[in-house]
């Protein structure tokens, strides 16, 4: 049998991006990451038999769905499960058989498929999934190897300790590592002798922005982020880890020429002479957000994320991105990336970060 799938009940909840991304950040949390992906409307009169299908070739099966579609999927699990509804609490209706249940959220066994049911309401908390928590497996990401490398050195490592791994290039140069432990495999073992083999080059877990912003949460020290092209995607996404206000300065968005000189001291010569899009700009970038604010390390990108700008000299996807410390160390980066425009806005990002790694890699990777 596969392993997950995630059935979402409702056209409203299919075109809610910003609550979709709410509900699968949430599984991710809990199973790792995401099932297969299945979209039905409420009214479908195959629900019941598409819930019956999923149970066939699935070992776990989550379903999300507002009041109308919990309703009527609690009805249609009870049927199946061959029992009844009743009340838990006064407020709380559930199958009578069911494994474990919350206010908003049960868990039933149909054949050998767990089938948790979700209340999934926009601007509203979602009820918790419980579905088991995922397989034992770990994330890491490698920076300064590309994905070849990567499963080259790690093949043999993973052989040893009976792991499966896969790999994927996030960006040029960084690449992000699943691993699993098959039936007798020894995880544990595998990570620590990864750790030795890429010292200095392995970030655990599958998001390298959430390891550096808990490394400077931890080391008590803070950054600041001057962007153009971006508009602030990389403060953005600094700021959805928890707790770091403590390691968060500030963010200038500085899209327009005249900001980046009111704003950051970006000189009229390097702006007439070199352009926006430019080496020296992004230095000058840089030393005005640490100058402007009290960080310890400063951010700072500008480019041409298209469709539109590019020329022959720099066409779009050119982009320049820096890390500065406050010793005035500095690294600048020129990039031509690929991809629509807020694909190379990501990547973008990813690059940055990436720099501040490697202006200080003992500090974060020490």
């Amino acid at each position: 049998m596969k392993q997950d799938a995630i059935l979402i009940i409702g056209d409203d909840l299919r075109i809610n991006k910003p609550f979709l991304e709410y509900i699968f950040e949430s599984y991710e949390k809990r199973r790792g990451e995401l099932g297969e992906v299945n979209f039905m409307p409420k009214n479908s009169k195959d629900l019941p038999f598409a819930i019956e299908n999923f149970a066939q070739n699935f070992s776990f099966l989550t379903i999300f769905g507002d009041d109308e579609a919990y309703a009527t999927s609690s009805k249609i699990l009870a049927t199946l499960t061959n029992d009844c509804l009743e009340l838990k609490t006064p407020d709380v209706l559930v199958p009578k058989n069911a494994i474990n249940f919350t206010k908003n959220s049960f868990l039933v066994k149909l054949n050998e498929t767990q089938i948790s049911l979700v209340r999934a309401i926009p601007t509203q908390n979602l009820g918790e999934i419980l579905t088991p928590v995922g397989d034992e497996s770990a994330y890491f990401c490698l920076f300064d190897v590309d994905e070849e490398s990567a499963k080259i050195l790690l093949s043999p490592l993973a052989n040893t300790y009976d792991v499966k791994t896969n790999q994927t290039a996030l960006i040029d140069g960084l690449c992000l590592i699943r691993a699993q432990a098959n039936k007798f495999g020894q995880l544990e073992g595998f990570l620590q002798g990864a750790k030795t083999l890429f010292s200095q080059k392995m970030m655990e877990g599958d998001d390298p922005i959430e390891f550096i912003a808990k490394k400077l949460i931890a080391s008590g020290k803070k950054i600041a982020f001057a962007e153009s092209c971006t508009a602030g995607l990389a403060a953005a996404k600094f700021a959805r880890v928890s707790g770091v206000s403590a390691a968060f300065d500030g963010s200038l968005v500085t899209y327009a020429n005249r900001i980046k000189h009111d704003w950051l001291g970006v000189g009229d010569e390097i702006l007439d002479t070199y352009g926006a899009v430019s080496e020296q700009c992004v230095r000058a970038m840089l030393n005005g957000a640490i100058i402007s604010t009290d960080a310890d390390f400063a951010l700072a990108i500008s480019g041409i994320a298209g469709p539109e700008g590019g020329s022959a000299s720099k066409p779009v996807g050119t982009v320049f991105v820096g890390a500065m410390s406050r010793d005035k160390s500095v690294i600048v980066e020129r990039l031509l990336l690929k991809g629509g425009r807020n694909y190379v806005r990501e990547q973008s990002v990813l690059h940055a970060f990436i720099c501040l790694l490697r202006l200080k890699s003992d500090e974060f990777l020490g």
